[in-house]
């Protein structure tokens, strides 16, 4: 059963349609979204997004099927700024608080999937709890770092379910996060389901954000390769490269749209 709900993507950049928001934009879509027959599924879709999308076409069949996908990366931003939208990035940590504050105000649940382990967990729920006064998580859960078996997930599926939170924010890493959301938008029932990475150890205060002037300039790449080079080297250095390789590619063939 596929998704009655799927907001237009207005561009296409490297074969990847988005949609260009503000963050008050995606806020008001977020809470607006139709979460019936199956639930909406939000990507936040960067730099890295698109090069996973060009090397695994169920990647890019999972991002064009999504309910709504957002643009979280400023290269992409700056694209389309040119093209005329009037666009700002909505990455996991741009646009988590507001829609914290948002669900306060409009007394909307939260369930949270994701991180590295129960401690991240633990920080993440007393933070926002600190930090968000009202707010209401209802569950939370690390999964291992293998696949679930089906029991544990028809588990997990079934506390979700009978939980019923408005928004589940899941925090496992792209593209895998954003392909369980995919693959469970029709197990689980009536939320929104987001996929906001490293966000979760933004908020628990295990990883520090970039200063804002980097994150304009598009820098926010570097700042965290010198956080953590062993582990995302590959993905900026090299995919920097794809990234440069893809947009000659795109302006050769004039595939964006």
């Amino acid at each position: 059963m596929e998704n009655i709900y799927q907001r237009k993507r207005d561009i296409t950049i490297c074969g990847v349609g988005f949609c260009p928001t503000t963050r008050v934009e995606f806020v008001r879509e977020a809470f607006s979204m139709p979460t019936s027959p199956v639930s909406g599924t939000i990507d936040l879709i960067g730099v890295p997004g698109v090069n996973s999308a060009k090397a695994d076409p169920k990647v890019a069949e999972m991002y064009a099927s999504s309910s709504f996908a957002a643009i979280d990366g400023m290269p992409i931003v700056k694209i389309a700024r040119k093209k005329g939208f009037n666009c700002e990035r909505c990455s996991g940590p741009d646009i988590m608080g507001m829609m914290f504050e948002e669900s306060v105000r409009q007394g909307k649940t939260h369930y949270l999937y994701g991180g590295k382990d129960d401690e991240v967990l633990i920080r993440l729920r007393t933070n926002l709890e600190r930090d968000y006064p009202g707010i209401q998580i209802v569950g939370m859960y690390s999964p291992p770092f293998r696949p679930l078996t089906d029991e544990e997930d028809e588990k997990i599926c079934s506390e979700i379910n009978f939980l019923h939170p408005d928004f589940l924010w899941v925090g496992i890493g792209a593209p895998k996060q954003e392909m369980w959301m995919w693959n469970h938008r029709e197990k689980i029932h009536g939320t929104v389901m987001l996929g906001v990475g490293a966000a979760f150890n933004f908020f628990a205060g295990t990883l520090d954000k970039s200063p804002e002037w980097m994150e304009e300039a598009g820098l926010e790449w570097l700042y965290r390769l010198t956080k953590e080079p062993k582990r995302l080297w590959k993905r900026y250095v090299l995919g920097g490269f794809k990234w440069l390789y893809y947009r000659a590619e795109a302006k050769v063939k004039g595939t964006d749209k």
